[in-house]
């Protein structure tokens, strides 16, 4: 069956391996021609005189990428194993290469620091690789250096091998994935989904705490040895290197902006909800409780499209059952998110991705990392993904996610090595998202074979549109506020005795959600139940990303002719929208991120219109049948009661945000880059 599928793949598959070797020829030489105009800018120097310094640095720059590259994928190699692994000996090696690696960076910062001082009138992108590696954020002292990556390893290492056991029968102990999470998601059982959420948030945060908050007082230290007021300071300048100060207000008015449509998909899903569960359990004008809606986190509510669509279009359970019919095996998912993305004039995987990647969880026994990543193993061939597929279409969809990150690395391998990486972190997050954005679509599906054509009627349209707002709309508060709640951490305003309270004042007062037991004692730790707190990832990535997802997704559009509405658009097989995409993935961080945006929207600032734009039928939707229902929209917190009832001209003051409310901008972007 699955060779029969093989064969069922469009005829572009089998001319991809012609068309890569072409474009790769064609890398070689820009990257040569690139050189040949530095020796000759260099050649120019030396007859003005100015070459000694300039001739000085290049040296410098040659041996920092040769000695960079090579950590990097040692780095790389140790971090790939531990995830696939997760034992004291790979975790004990990539606490010392972690060690090794700053140790390393100590010293390449202070000489990168000289060169740029002297760097006016240099070639850009040599003043540029200067001015990445002298802001490098280093401890001089190795034991605090030391402790801070055991302390990361220990961290991770709880996380990963967390368990929830049941206390009566066989007493039997679920992982994370996928025991828990599709109970989440699955079940419709009020206290059975308060177990396993809070069996999650007990097995997790109350061993991570102390650990923790040495943790945020080590990287402070560090941050302040460096010239930085506190780790906030840093993560804020790596987020966006021009205008840092800035970015914090213009984060705000991004929420505020998508606030209007938030709250009336809250006030829908909450009626809706309380239909199932009952009015004393689900509130008109209260948080809706946090383990109702289908995730752990309740950051994609989509697992519930049941409970609250009232259309029957069932797409993605369809897509579901034709990859049952099919036979189709995770290897077969990753094939055809690869065939996407060469259907658009994009790299194929290598042979390296398919001999290493991790694709489902292993059987012998290991502890993995069942989170999704992507990893770049620094060599320009050898890219990974390790991940614990399961045959739905939320994992369908997170492979394309991945693969975004891979075809990213591969078109910018060429680049020097601290031009590696995403013109902003959030561009990393949204390029597999907005080949999401697409492959999602019922004329997608049914070009796939995975459902049948002929779907598109008004109310399968806003069945599908509600789907991805429970998926990408529910998302962009929490999206907010996991940095917000660091950043204010850092900064000294929260306690440890407070980290657990703050949390869910942050989730009940941007997202309307809150716990439906107790979370008030001071021994938890419920933020570090989410993976990317114990590990140290930046998140606000993830909200910028889910706005720029739609800002690309419309330019490509337009590139491919598509004509209508962009929730119908599907880039697949445009040439034209490949090349406009290629183009920015090309540039790395070698220019800044406007300077990228521009190559691919034509605009230069982030913007929520094209997200608004796309997601406006729905909207309209929404408010009607919350007027319809006498749904109220908003919700009351503690000494602020924001809900208002009636016409749509009252809402506004139920998403009026505060003007002091912060946001963490932040982006330490490594090899390795991880699903949401």
């Amino acid at each position: 069956m699955r060779l029969l599928w093989r064969f069922m793949l469009p005829l572009s598959l089998l001319l991809v391996g012609a068309a890569s070797h072409t474009r790769r020829k064609s890398q070689n030489d820009n990257k040569a021609r690139i050189l040949q105009e530095l020796l000759q800018e260099l050649k120019l120097n030396e007859e003005r005189g100015n070459d000694d310094q300039l001739k000085e640095a290049l040296d410098f720059l040659r041996d920092y990428n040769q000695e960079a590259d090579l950590m990097s994928h040692r780095m790389a190699l140790y971090e790939f194993d531990f995830s696939t692994n997760v034992t004291d000996v790979n975790s004990k090696k990539v606490e010392d290469q972690q060690v090794l690696f700053n140790s390393f960076l100590q010293t390449q910062k202070f000489k990168a620091e000289k060169f740029y001082k002297e760097s006016h009138g240099w070639p850009d992108d040599i003043s540029r690789q200067l001015k990445f590696i002298s802001m490098a954020v280093v401890s001089t002292d190795p034991h605090l250096a030391r402790e801070m990556a055991e302390i990361s390893s220990n961290l991770s290492s709880i996380y990963a091998s967390a368990k929830v056991c049941e206390t009566s029968g066989d007493k039997k102990c679920h992982d994370l994935e996928p025991d828990l999470l599709d109970t989440m998601a699955n079940s419709r059982d009020y206290d059975e989904l308060l177990w396993a959420w809070k069996g999650w948030h007990d097995a997790t945060g109350p061993k991570m705490k102390s650990m923790y908050a040495r943790l945020v007082e080590l990287m402070n230290n560090e941050a302040k040895e460096n010239g930085y007021a506190d780790e906030a300071a840093v993560w804020m300048e790596e987020n966006d290197e021009t205008n840092p100060s800035g970015f914090e207000a213009l984060s705000d008015k991004f929420l505020a902006d998508i606030m209007p449509l938030y709250t009336e998909l809250h006030a829908y899903v909450r009626g809706r909800l309380a239909k199932t569960y009952g009015s004393d359990r689900v509130q008109d004008n209260k948080p809706i409780s946090v383990h109702l809606l289908g995730n752990m986190w309740a950051q994609d509510w989509s697992s519930i499209i049941s409970l609250v669509s009232p259309y029957a279009n069932k797409l993605f359970q369809e897509a579901e059952k034709g990859m049952q019919s099919r036979s189709l095996k995770a290897v077969d998912l990753f094939k055809i998110a690869e065939e996407f993305y060469t259907s658009i004039g994009l790299d194929p995987m290598t042979d390296a991705f398919w001999k290493y990647s991790m694709l489902t969880k292993p059987t012998d026994g290991r502890t993995v990392q069942c989170h999704a990543a992507a990893h770049d193993m620094s060599t320009g061939k050898d890219f990974r993904i390790h991940m614990c597929t399961e045959m739905n279409m939320f994992n369908f969809y997170v492979i394309h996610h991945e693969m975004g990150h891979v075809e990213y690395y591969m078109e910018y391998a060429n680049q020097p090595h601290e031009f590696r990486g995403g013109a902003h972190s959030g561009f990393h997050e949204a390029i597999g998202d907005t080949i999401g954005l697409s492959v999602v679509t019922p004329k997608h599906l049914a070009t796939i074979g995975l459902v049948d054509a002929g779907q598109d009627t008004y109310e399968n349209s806003i069945s599908f549109l509600l789907n991805l707002a429970l998926q990408k709309v529910a998302f962009l508060p929490f999206g907010y506020l996991v940095d917000k709640w660091r950043w204010a951490v850092f900064r000294g305003e929260i306690e440890p005795d407070e980290y657990t309270t703050s949390w869910w004042r942050l989730y009940q007062q941007h997202m309307g959600l809150a716990p439906a037991v107790p979370r008030d004692d001071p021994r938890l730790f419920d933020p570090g139940s989410k993976f990317h707190i114990p590990i140290g990832v930046p998140y606000i990535r993830y909200f910028l990303s889910f706005m720029l997802q739609f800002h690309f997704h419309e330019a490509l559009c337009n590139a491919s002719g598509h004509v209508g509405p962009c929730h119908k658009c599907d880039i697949y097989d445009s040439k034209a929208a490949g090349k406009k995409l290629l183009n920015m993935l090309q540039l790395g961080s070698s220019k800044p991120w406007p300077d990228a945006l521009e190559q691919l929207t034509g605009a230069r600032m982030f913007d929520t219109g094209p997200l608004r734009r796309y997601f406006e039928p729905l909207r309209l939707w929404l408010e009607k049948q919350n007027q319809k229902n006498n749904y109220t929209v908003g919700w009351s917190v503690p000494g602020k009661d924001i809900s208002t009832k009636g016409s749509s001209k009252k809402k506004n003051s139920a998403i009026s945000m505060d003007a002091s409310f912060g946001i963490i901008i932040a982006a330490f972007l490594g090899a390795v880059l991880l699903h949401i």
